[in-house]
């Protein structure tokens, strides 16, 4: 009886000793209403998502509300269909999706036949309101085309507001030689977590250095959440910056890119000039 009893007793302890991990969220939702031209809702129209790149396709049923949601969906444009006997089938092309965002597409279904077929293109600005948070997102366009020194994505995070760079914030260097120190909502600079495709991307001695800094040709997009983020994200009180990489289509793409500094394009210092000195060397080639 002894024997079981430690037994149990170890087990339940190994239970109390399992961390709790929060999953970053690096996956997009599309939910919505189907309704007729009166505004009734339309139970048990078919509504499918299809990935405009990669052909990806999920169905899904309106149910006793009108209502459907297809959850856990790759970055990309979609496209949405629905159909109901009795309706033309709708379609509303240009719904993009972005990390942990939610686009609500509202579906009105006009009587016809089946065969025909009513076309809407998305609007580009899509407002988020399913949920409260007070986030920033920055697009791959962006991070591919605007100017960084150092072909170091983490500049774009100043871009954000409430974001406040400490004195040390550290742009040129990367992994253990940067300081990535920025204060978001009034946080501590340590008090960030920063993640790569949902994984864990602190330093966790210090927990202010990036360790992994992917190229900015692979990043598809990053959202820096600041404030009030639902519960899937943890391990850290200050800011998530959920960076996802970049998953292609079903065509072959490519990129090429060449970085260069060099201490010969630079002015020489006033004051080396002052004093007689050279310019330091300044030699990069990426």
């Amino acid at each position: 009886m002894t024997r079981w009893r430690v037994i149990a007793v170890g087990v339940t302890w190994m239970f109390i000793a399992l961390p709790a991990v929060a999953m970053q969220k690096i996956t997009g939702t599309i939910r919505g209403t189907v309704t007729d031209p009166a505004g009734g809702v339309i139970v048990g129209a078919e509504v499918t998502v299809i990935n405009e790149e990669t052909r990806l396709s999920r169905t899904t049923t309106t149910g006793a509300d009108g209502g459907y949601v297809v959850p856990e969906l790759p970055l990309g444009i979609y496209r949405v269909e629905a159909s109901f006997q009795g309706f033309k089938k709708a379609v509303h092309t240009g719904v993009q999706l972005h990390v942990a965002g939610t686009a609500v597409v509202n579906i009105t279904l006009t009587p016809g036949a089946v065969v025909e077929e009513v076309t809407v293109e998305a609007s580009p600005l899509i407002v988020e309101t399913s949920k409260g948070e007070v986030s920033g997102l920055i697009q791959g366009v962006q991070v591919r085309e605007l100017p960084l020194n150092g072909r170091s994505f983490v500049q774009l995070t100043t871009l954000m507001p409430g974001v406040a760079p400490a004195d040390n914030f550290d742009t040129k260097n990367k992994g253990l030689f940067a300081a990535i120190d920025m204060s978001v909502s009034g946080g501590a600079t340590n008090g960030n977590l920063w993640t790569v495709d949902s994984v864990n991307n602190n330093d966790v001695g210090s927990n202010r250095t990036v360790l992994v800094f992917p190229s900015i040709d692979a990043i598809e997009e990053f959202r820096i959440h600041r404030n009030s983020y639902g519960a899937e994200f943890g391990q850290a009180g200050g800011a998530q910056i959920n960076i996802v990489t970049r998953s292609g289509g079903n065509e072959f793409h490519g990129s090429v890119y060449y970085f260069g500094r060099n201490d010969r394009l630079n002015a020489t210092d006033y004051f080396l000039n002052l004093g007689g000195q050279k310019k330091a060397p300044l030699r990069r080639n990426d």
